[in-house]
């Protein structure tokens, strides 16, 4: 890994953890709950694994819900981190949702069919996502995610929410 790429993950950590650490300080913004996810990704073709957490609403309808995952698959591994935010819809039996935010992509290639494309790249791009909870308050999710630039295209997610 390069020194830039170093700085740019050293950077990124450090975000994350800072906007998870200003959830605390904030009223209506503080861990509210974790949750695991996976699912399968497009473009990278891959499976992926994760957590996310419900870092509480900024307003009445709008959570800040961070996640990190990994991706494996097509020789290559990814690790994503999404910064996410999105607008809660009318509740009911289930719960619908509508967003997006700003994904970081670090993909840690190994392809012995191209030599060029081993190594390691930094990336960044924003993320369109719609989904729906339900269950006992919302123990279960269903997601979409749409990625434009270069992090993943397309990944359907499920999860359970403690």
């Amino acid at each position: 890994m390069s020194r830039s790429h170093r700085v740019v993950l050293l950077a990124l950590v450090v975000t994350f953890i800072a906007a998870a650490g200003s959830a605390f300080a904030q009223e209506g913004i503080g861990v509210r709950g974790v949750g695991v996810r996976g699912g399968v990704t497009i473009d990278p073709d891959q499976a992926h694994v994760g957590l996310h957490i419900n870092a509480g609403n900024f307003h009445e309808k709008v959570r800040f819900q961070p996640s990190f995952e990994l991706g494996f698959g097509s020789d290559v591994i990814t690790g994503a981190i999404n910064l996410d935010a999105f607008y809660l819809f009318n509740p009911g039996a289930v719960q619908p949702y509508a967003g997006g935010g700003l994904g970081v992509a670090i993909y840690d290639f190994d392809r012995d069919d191209r030599p060029g494309r081993n190594g390691t790249d930094v990336e960044a791009g924003l993320n369109l996502l719609g989904g729906m909870e339900w269950g006992d308050q919302n123990a279960y999710m269903l997601e979409a995610r749409v990625g434009i630039g270069d992090i993943p295209d397309f990944k359907l997610t499920i999860g359970i929410n403690f």
